[in-house]
């Protein structure tokens, strides 16, 4: 099964932003998807931890420092994504991936006012799922590119251009991920 699984969204507004979701640590954090290139295990990457997949190397950050969210430990869930656009590319360690999700763009809520430091910087937003609270991670933060105001609006999907049942993610998945990850709901998007 791929990360797409059979999750086929119903959305009422029209715009939804799909979700690399995963895990470092006690937090669930998403990523637009739009930039993922990739996600490996950590078997699968070079010497030193250098990663080169599809004739593109891909930088090392330590994303769960940057975060203040502690040490990882390596288990048979550790996945490495890779993460980029045409800038720039990086791979940061998270310690499961769920899946990829849709959420519609009037279910992602701003940071609540009372965060007002670098925070802004790290994270766009979050949503709910019936289960967890997922940090939305700023892809232009998680790059080290120039923070955008309104990043999120440039991962919008609009229903009408995708077509049912065609694959639009773009990953290139190791066949050891495809068989561990599933999609995160297999109901519509509330």
């Amino acid at each position: 099964m791929g990360l797409r699984g059979s999750n086929t969204p119903t959305l009422s507004s029209g715009q939804a932003v799909r979700f690399l979701v995963a895990v470092i640590g006690p937090t669930h954090l998403a990523f637009p998807a739009l930039w993922v290139r990739g996600i490996l295990t950590p078997a699968e990457t070079g010497p030193e931890g250098l990663v080169t997949w599809a004739n593109s190397y891909y930088e090392m950050t330590d994303l769960a420092g940057r975060l203040a969210l502690g040490r990882q430990m390596v288990t048979g869930e550790t996945r490495l994504v890779l993460y980029g656009n045409e800038a720039k590319l990086r791979s940061f360690t998270v310690d499961k991936v769920l899946g990829l999700v849709d959420v519609n763009r009037a279910q992602i809520h701003p940071l609540p006012t009372q965060f007002r430091g670098g925070e802004r910087d790290r994270l766009l937003g979050f949503f709910l799922d019936a289960t967890y609270v997922a940090l939305i991670g700023n892809p232009f933060w998680v790059l080290e590119i120039p923070v955008r105001k309104n990043a999120l609006e440039a991962f919008i999907l609009q229903a009408s251009d995708r077509r049912v049942g065609a694959s639009d993610s773009g990953l290139r998945l190791a066949p050891t991920v495809l068989k561990d990850v599933a999609p995160v709901s297999a109901g519509p998007v509330r």
